[in-house]
């Protein structure tokens, strides 16, 4: 058991929460969605009842107590609906990634022993794929708005009576990482464990009934799956999901949340088509004045059905701090913290208490942060995991003494602020035989305008090397390529020698899950981006410039 401190005063698991909001508030919508026609609201007395009709339905199917049932679909009011059925049978829930391929699903599958798969209308599967591809072992059935046996789950058997509510240290679900350095590990929670992170954002977030998410990161990343889902549960507050990336803004401006929550990219994304829309000029202007920045940010929020967030969040990945001042500056309240799949208690900045740059101040006075003889950030709260599934060895090398060795490195200043300044495993040996730690140099780096996405290589090079995927619209010329060789030339003389870039590769291609150079959670696997530019960090090497163009 990891658990070293007690749970917070006041706390309930997840289920007894949903059972408290049922009573309390069972007409208030609880999800909203779009079903292809119009936009569908969905009670906390509407989803007890499909939720106890489909908890019915699996145990019907011979499930029993403790088996594990994937969850392979898009977000929607399904998916959040059959994880309450889940926890109302007494089930394991496995949630897996849309995007994820077939040989990665069948992994996901096999290791942890699913006996029924749920998938939805919008995965890179089909229904009738995955059955094809797994039912011999595994029963498949669709759970999407336009399937039928979701109805053919849910009226199969007597609906359940009262209130299931299974033991609180019982496991509840096994949340699979990226994979990022290897097979993806399978993160074992409690009903106690992720959620008393969770009561504690809430509780820091002051966020209530009245509260409005928007969903719109995939569900099974387990960031998304806290801070919207399971915040959701512990405020009382309404989930309005997204429909597709077309439909982003469009969705904003009917959900109107007022909490946020995104990924660095996102946000880049996001500032970029801002700045497309106002001119760089008015940007600046925004950035230097504050009154004309907050009057101009008004405007540019509200047209994109952002101007009700109260308490807007970024993680997942480094931010650079520019774009956090920019946001600020247009009255966006944005706030870093830092989470991981093995522990949610971590850190958190808050709206009137903050560090540019850092990840805030631990979220609660239940979690202990602190960074060990090697630099590492090590974390022990209530909300650690309880280990990985089949991987005791694994789990007694990442748990010592109910501390987390996260694999990032950190490091806390004198008023407790923490800053993360590279991946443990990341950090490289160049030709020259030094350490070369890449994170802190592509924060850097990425602070160029333009910058969407950077990686820098170096492992047995004479230097390293600097790749990079410029942000749409943004197109090779003569002042571009000028101002990205000062540029790297300005870092290079703060860095050490042997840390010196000697190249700049722009990128042809973004990165993405689908050509393989991200994880579903839309980090960078820097083995798997190195070898793809291989040749490209030889042409380079081999000409006379410092910044190289991929042409084709």
């Amino acid at each position: 058991m990891t658990q070293t401190a007690p749970l917070p005063e006041g706390f309930k698991p997840p289920l007894d929460m949903f059972y408290q909001w049922e009573q309390q508030q069972p007409e208030n919508t609880w999800l909203r969605q779009h079903d292809g026609q119009q936009w569908r609201d969905f009670s906390w007395a509407d989803v007890g009842r499909m939720a106890r009709q489909l908890a019915a339905g699996l145990l019907a199917e011979g499930l029993e107590a403790g088996d594990r049932v994937g969850l392979y679909a898009e977000n929607s009011a399904h998916w959040v609906i059959a994880d309450v059925a889940i926890m109302m049978a007494g089930l394991v829930s496995v949630p897996i990634y849309t995007s994820m391929p077939e040989d990665k699903i069948r992994y996901v599958v096999d290791h942890s022993g699913m006996k029924l798969l749920l998938v939805g209308d919008q995965c890179a599967l089909s229904v009738a794929q995955v059955s094809e591809a797994f039912s011999a072992h595994t029963r498949v059935k669709g759970m999407g708005l336009q399937g039928s046996d979701w109805q053919t789950l849910c009226d199969q058997a007597e609906s359940l009576v009262g209130n299931p509510q299974p033991n609180a240290d019982d496991l509840w679900s096994i949340a699979y990482t990226s994979g990022t350095t290897g097979k993806p590990k399978g993160v074992l929670h409690s009903f106690n464990t992720l959620a008393s992170s969770v009561f504690d954002i809430q509780q820091l977030s002051e966020t209530d009934s009245d509260s409005r998410f928007f969903s719109y990161l995939p569900l099974a990343h387990i960031a998304e799956r806290s801070v919207v889902e399971l915040h959701s549960l512990y405020s009382g507050g309404m989930v309005g999901f997204n429909r597709s990336k077309e439909s982003f803004v469009e969705d904003l401006l009917e959900i109107q949340p007022t909490f946020f929550f995104s990924v660095p990219r996102i946000w880049a994304n996001l500032k970029a088509g801002i700045v497309a829309k106002l001119g760089e000029a008015v940007w600046q202007r925004c950035i230097d004045e504050p009154e004309f920045g907050a009057a101009t940010g008004k405007q540019v929020l509200a047209s994109m059905g952002l101007d009700k967030i109260k308490l807007a969040l970024t993680g997942s990945a480094p931010i650079p701090p520019s774009d956090i001042i920019a946001w600020r500056c247009l009255g966006m309240p944005l706030c870093e913290g830092f989470g991981q799949s093995e522990s949610m208690s971590s850190c958190f900045n808050r709206i009137d208490n903050f560090k540019v740059g850092s990840i805030g101040l631990p979220l609660s006075e239940r979690t202990e942060v602190t960074v060990s003889d090697k630099g590492e950030m090590l974390l022990r709260s209530p909300g650690n995991m309880l280990g990985y599934y089949k991987a005791p060895d694994k789990t007694a090398e990442t748990i010592v003494d109910g501390w987390i060795h996260t694999g990032d490195k950190a490091r806390i200043d004198e008023d407790g602020f923490v800053f993360i300044t590279g991946r443990v495993k990341d950090i490289f040996k160049t030709a020259k035989g030094k350490y070369v730690a890449p994170a802190p140099i592509e924060n850097k780096f990425a602070l160029f305008t333009g910058v969407e996405q950077c990686c820098l290589v170096g492992l047995g090079m004479p230097q390293t090397m600097m790749l990079t995927v410029l942000a749409d619209g943004v197109e090779f010329t003569p002042t571009l390529h000028a101002d990205l060789q000062a540029h790297m030339h300005a870092l290079n003389e703060a860095l050490e020698v042997h840390e010196r870039m000697s190249h700049i590769i722009v990128c042809r291609e973004p990165w993405s899950i689908e050509n393989g150079l991200l994880t579903h959670t839309l980090k960078v696997l820097r083995d798997d981006v190195e070898k793809h530019y291989q040749t490209s960090l030889q042409k380079a090497m081999a000409g006379d410039d410092c910044v190289y163009w991929e042409t084709s």
